[in-house]
């Protein structure tokens, strides 16, 4: 009797433990589901609040933009040579002046609005988002502004730009990064390398032969060694007018603003955005002619046509976006956008370990405008000069964003771009205290391992179907979008 107790002691103890493994295992997967779940509101709610300041920035652009205008109609021939000079005074410091302020630090306002969004989702401060913008405020004060050995300086946008740019920059900084700014585009920061595209080095972990053969058969069957690159292109020549981060890629042009709209659409649009419109202007006797005035209007480059049909309208190949139903022809343009990364670190109670969870979300501000034959379209719809006009933000997919190179976000990326590539050019490959990058060109130069690809795509490369959007999804749920 005593020994049939004792067994069922052990049995009772047996079951008690396993209740108690399936408690923790319970517990476990809670913690992640809560966790994946914050980490994915944070990320929405931080790319929602940078993309509205974007669209609120552009708004107060656009506005001084109608302001400015309606100042040059302002009549001078009654006016003293004193008097116009004061005009012109205003003109710069109250409008072209406040527009290039918000073009280069309005953005940098948006990443403390995506930070505040990610800490009240419960998004943690992580060291690494913060790493590379430390590293950028230094070249700021030194590179751009003249004082390092990198070549000559930034022209700034206006006098002192540089220093309220590193200081504005470095307070957002000094209150804890939880989000980090995926879409980052640094000036010296340069595309259109191979070594420049992060997916070539993930086709090279993966052994993704198929990646190979649609973006660069050739560079695996002719590469001879580490001499054989092209040089990596030079920083970009731009104008300096805007943010690094999360720009919203606005340009300026100097030039009367008679060779853009001629008398009466000038009226026109002063009818329809500006408080104090004009019934008629006159050319020979006011600024409008001035070529020395200074105008904003949305980069060609960045403010085009979004989607063709199913397809990424900048996208050579043509292939197919998986999006439902069709973009409203007013909203199909590209613009600024903003990309935000979150990650939270879950401790397992039922095993020891740990786990991170990762996303990015992008999101960007839509509007419309009434252009001048009166017909409701797209936001550069008046020659492409910016007026208030965007009313409303939405998350887009991450694919249809790009210019996620450079996120600060990734450390690791950003350091191998900007501290490791030189020295492989010059020396070749090597392994640059663990990166991954570094290891992933060691194996590129391998005439083995390139052999085995070309082999492989010989007998296999008509299986090959390719997917759309390459490795964007690699930080959060699909890269096509939620």
């Amino acid at each position: 009797m005593k020994a049939r107790n004792g067994q069922i002691a052990l049995f009772l103890l047996f079951v008690l433990v396993v209740i108690v493994l399936l408690t923790l295992l319970n517990v476990d997967t809670f913690l992640s589901v809560r966790a994946k779940n914050r980490v994915q509101n944070a990320g929405d709610a931080a790319a929602l609040a940078a993309s509205r300041k974007q669209g609120s920035l552009i708004n107060e652009i656009g506005r001084l933009n109608v302001e400015h205008l309606r100042l040059v109609t302002t009549v001078t021939n009654e006016m003293s040579e004193a008097e116009v000079r004061r005009l012109r005074e205003r003109i710069e410091r109250e409008t072209v002046h406040q527009q290039r302020r918000l073009a280069l630090l309005g953005p940098v306002d948006a990443l403390r609005l995506a930070n505040d969004a990610a800490k009240r989702n419960g998004m943690e401060v992580r060291d690494e988002f913060a790493r590379i913008l430390r590293e950028h405020v230094r070249d700021i004060r030194t590179v751009y502004a003249g004082g390092g050995q990198a070549g000559d300086p930034y022209p700034e946008p206006y006098p002192g730009a540089w220093t309220e740019y590193a200081s504005r920059i470095e307070s957002v900084i000094g209150e804890g990064l939880a989000t980090g700014p995926d879409n980052i585009e640094f000036y010296d920061g340069v595309g259109g390398h191979m070594l420049l595209n992060r997916a070539f080095y993930m086709a090279i972990s993966g052994r993704e032969w198929c990646w190979f053969h649609f973006n660069a058969r050739n560079l695996l069957e002719e590469y001879d060694n580490y001499t054989s690159w092209a040089p990596l292109p030079d920083r970009r020549k731009n104008a300096m007018d805007n943010s690094e981060i999360f720009s919203l890629h606005v340009t300026t042009r100097k030039c009367p603003i008679t060779e853009v709209f001629r008398p009466e659409e000038i009226v026109r649009i002063l009818e329809r955005y500006s408080d104090e419109p004009v019934s008629r202007v006159d050319v020979e006797n006011s600024l409008l002619a001035d070529p020395e005035q200074v105008w904003f209007f949305f980069e060609d480059s960045r403010w085009h046509t979004w989607f063709n049909g199913l397809a990424l309208a900048d996208d050579e190949e043509g292939y197919e976006f998986p999006i439902a139903g069709e973009i409203k022809p007013e909203y199909n343009i590209r613009g600024c956008a903003a990309v935000c990364r979150c990650q939270k670190r879950v401790d397992a109670v039922a095993i020891e370990s740990t786990s991170d969870f990762t996303w990015s979300a992008a999101a960007k501000p839509f509007g419309t405008v009434e252009d001048l034959d009166g017909n409701v379209g797209v936001v550069n719809g008046l020659r492409k000069f910016v007026v208030p006009c965007l009313t409303d933000v939405r998350l887009v997919p991450l694919d249809a964003v790009g210019g996620q190179e450079l996120g600060t976000a990734d450390y690791g990326w950003v350091s191998h771009i900007r501290h490791h590539l030189g020295a492989y050019l010059e020396h070749g490959p090597r392994n640059a205290q663990g990166c991954f990058y570094c290891l992933q060109l060691q194996a590129w130069e391998r005439d083995s391992f390139r052999r085995s690809g070309v082999n492989w795509l010989k007998y296999h490369s008509s299986e090959c179907r390719r997917s759309y959007g390459g490795h964007g999804g690699g930080h959060g749920g699909t890269s096509h979008g939620h």
